[in-house]
């Protein structure tokens, strides 16, 4: 009897209520995706669309795995030392600049990078050179530190520093401290922007007038977008306003992976001065076009 009514309580449920043994081919590739990058939350989802009275035990494997991945991740970036756990790029192209320069020449840099649990690095190293007629027509370079310290959620405590030279811009060299409060707005496997505000301090060594210091509030925003596991797109601007000489630094990029760890890469770089030297141009563009090795 007892049968019997279970038998007859089960035809009446609706179907999608009633769970089932998941298969364990299904179960053995939800595994192996948690294993790859990006590919448990596409494979699952196949997965609950095919086996929908499987939903639980899909959810519940999916579940253990995302956390298995969380812990192991944690354990990783605590353990790491400071030599550990850097990655980079270097480039190297040509480049087409406009304004205070309007010349074709070499370009250049350096690229690492690092996470920990509260920390996320970044030094980097470009250069821009040309010769023209025996003399130079174009020299810039430029290296700096950024660094984000992680507090609760998506805020953190940004910090940077940095040195350049432009000669043909007015100035010998200019060094730029910052310290601000940034916020991740987005966040996701594919997209991800990070805003942030704070005051600097820049010390800049002109050409032909007066050296001179400036606390300015600098804005800024890094947005990375990737469109296809093998095309990302890039934006980074930093603004800097003072009551001297406020300025805008814009880099765009479009990042294409071509074979292994060799990728091409277009760039375009804005550089605005609201009161640059005297007989020097307020804008400056350059657009690059380098491969990229990354290690």
């Amino acid at each position: 009897m007892r049968t019997l009514l279970t038998t007859l309580v089960m035809l009446a449920l609706p179907t999608g209520l009633i769970a089932a043994p998941l298969p364990a081919e299904v179960a053995r590739m939800i595994a192996t995706a948690g294993e790859t990058p990006g590919a448990l939350a596409a494979v699952a989802e196949v997965a609950r669309r095919t086996y929908p009275e499987s939903l639980a035990e899909i959810d519940a494997q999916v579940g253990a795995l995302t956390s298995r991945a969380e812990e192991e991740r944690i354990a990783r970036l605590t353990s790491l030392r400071f030599r550990d756990g850097w990655t980079g790029e270097g480039q190297a192209g040509g480049f087409v600049s406009t304004g205070n320069s309007d010349d074709v020449g070499a370009s250049g840099g350096l690229t690492f990078r690092k996470e920990t649990l509260r920390w996320r690095h970044e030094i980097k190293a470009t250069g821009d050179y040309q010769r023209s007629n025996g003399a130079v027509s174009k020299e810039r370079y430029f290296a700096g530190y950024a660094g984000q310290w992680k507090l609760n959620g998506r805020t953190f405590v940004a910090l940077a520093a940095s040195g350049e030279r432009d000669r043909f811009a007015g100035f010998n060299s200019r060094f730029t401290e910052s310290v601000g409060v940034g916020y991740r707005l987005l966040e996701g496997p594919d997209l991800r922007l990070d805003v942030q505000a704070g005051p600097a301090l820049r010390q800049t060594d002109y050409d032909n007038q007066a050296d001179e210091v400036a606390f300015s509030a600098r804005f800024g925003g890094d947005l990375s977008w990737t469109i296809r596991p093998d095309l990302v797109f890039t934006q980074n601007t930093s603004l800097f306003l003072d009551s001297v000489n406020s300025s805008l630094v814009s880099t765009t990029a479009l990042t294409t992976k071509l074979r292994g760890d060799l990728s091409a890469r277009a760039a375009f770089d804005v550089r605005t001065e609201s009161e640059p030297p005297a007989g020097r141009a307020h804008t400056d563009t350059t657009t690059r076009a380098t491969l990229v090795y990354s290690f």
